[in-house]
């Protein structure tokens, strides 16, 4: 029979256990109603731009707001979070975020709506590097690497959820109602995380200009964060024109489109949460998971070069699939990875890998846009840029090898 001191300890344990679990998924409900707000606008931006008077192209600047917020704002904003206890960065981020969507909600003009949105994008940008940072943080090494994943996979749950609920709560009453929700739900999430999270000290020491460029001054950061640079202009530069090609060239319909989203929503998750397990394994084995992050981009090319040029629909879902799975792959890994990769800045530099999915985002939109549409030109260069970030990565996972080689 168990003694008494072995009961008192295996309780002390399960609270433990229980209290880490439940702040865990505190933070992932913010992130999935980030991932969710992130593109809540999409499908409502007919109503908006009659609603304000304004042009639809107008009203897509709300797109443009909070992107561009949160690409410029993060790296800052991680150099606070390393600064100063992650507790507050987390909690002010998720009020701003609560106090953007809450504006947008009572916008009464395009500008405002704009504003609000990057208000949003603040938010976010000052909330999320220091969330990630928490997590990696509080998570065992044989365990960060599904812990991360499970994050990055509810973000994406958001973001694939995040469409057809807020349409079918615009379609009932109106465009400003998605917005009042994710503003509510924020506020008692909010509260929750103010009673919950612990009180960590800070990390970072670095101020200023040096803060901000210290993490491209470590290659094996540097690389870590071109390859997402390069990945992500082919993964989400690519995809970006991805409704328009199959529009043209399978005569698919809008509603047929919106089940080639829930497609890819699906298959980005089974690739995070199968990179998770896969990183796990490979930190019991004392391997670097940057091999996954070496793999998956490698894999994404021909998958995308496929999905981009074939004439076959099934051909071209099937390499689409693969093209999302690798590409969710490749995201947890590398934010896993880089949530670890110095700790004394996890949060700057999980900030900057961010932005450099955003601005991956619009350097390969602007470059793919420059070409025709599902021409050999728009394939091969979208497979060269995961070509790319399999070779960057590639050379990141060469460093790691040689450093860890006794001298």
């Amino acid at each position: 029979m168990p003694t008494v001191a072995t009961a008192r300890a295996e309780s002390l344990r399960a609270r433990q256990i229980s209290d880490f679990f439940g702040k865990r998924g505190l933070l992932y409900a913010v992130f999935f109603l980030m991932g969710a707000e992130m593109y809540l606008v999409a499908p409502m931006l007919p109503d908006i731009a009659r609603s304000l008077h304004a042009s639809v192209a107008a009203s897509a600047t709300i797109v443009t707001a909070y992107v561009l917020v949160y690409a410029v704002a993060g790296p800052p904003f991680g150099i606070l979070a390393d600064r100063y206890p992650r507790r507050w960065s987390i909690l002010s981020g998720s009020l701003v975020f609560m106090l953007g969507n809450l504006a947008c909600a009572a916008a009464g003009s395009l500008p405002m709506l704009v504003a609000g949105r990057g208000i949003t994008g603040l938010g976010a940008a000052i909330a999320a590097p220091a969330m990630w940072a928490y997590l990696a943080e509080r998570t065992p090494p044989h365990q960060r690497g599904r812990v991360i994943s499970l994050g990055a996979s509810v973000y994406s749950l958001g973001q694939v959820l995040g469409v057809p609920l807020g349409a079918a709560l615009a379609s009932s009453t109106s465009w400003r109602w998605p917005f009042l929700a994710v503003g509510v739900l924020m506020i008692a999430t909010s509260a929750v995380l103010y009673v919950r999270l612990d009180h960590l000290p800070a990390t970072g020491t670095s101020r200023g200009y040096r803060a901000l460029v210290a993490p491209w001054a470590q290659p094996r950061i540097s690389l870590g964060l071109i390859a997402t640079l390069f990945l992500q202009a082919g993964r989400l530069g690519a995809y970006t024109f991805v409704g328009v090609l199959f529009a043209k060239r399978f005569g698919l319909t809008l509603g047929t489109l919106g089940l080639v989203g829930l497609l890819v929503g699906a298959a980005s998750l089974v690739g995070s949460l199968s990179a998770g397990t896969i990183l796990d394994q490979l930190q019991r084995r004392e391997t670097s998971g940057v091999l996954v992050s070496v793999v998956t981009a490698a894999a994404f090319a021909p998958c995308a070069a496929v999905a981009l040029s074939t004439q076959h629909l099934i051909v071209a879902l099937a390499a689409l699939a693969l093209w999302c799975v690798f590409g969710g792959a490749f995201y947890a890994c590398q934010q896993a990875y880089l949530s670890s990769a110095d700790p004394t800045q996890r949060a700057s530099v999980v900030a900057w890998n961010n932005s450099m999915m955003n601005a991956g985002i619009a350097i390969g939109t602007t470059l793919l846009g420059t070409l025709a549409v599902g021409g050999a030109a728009f394939a091969g260069l979208t497979a060269a840029l995961g070509i790319a970030a399999a070779l960057v990565a590639a050379a990141l996972l060469a460093l790691l090898r040689r450093d860890r080689q006794p001298t």
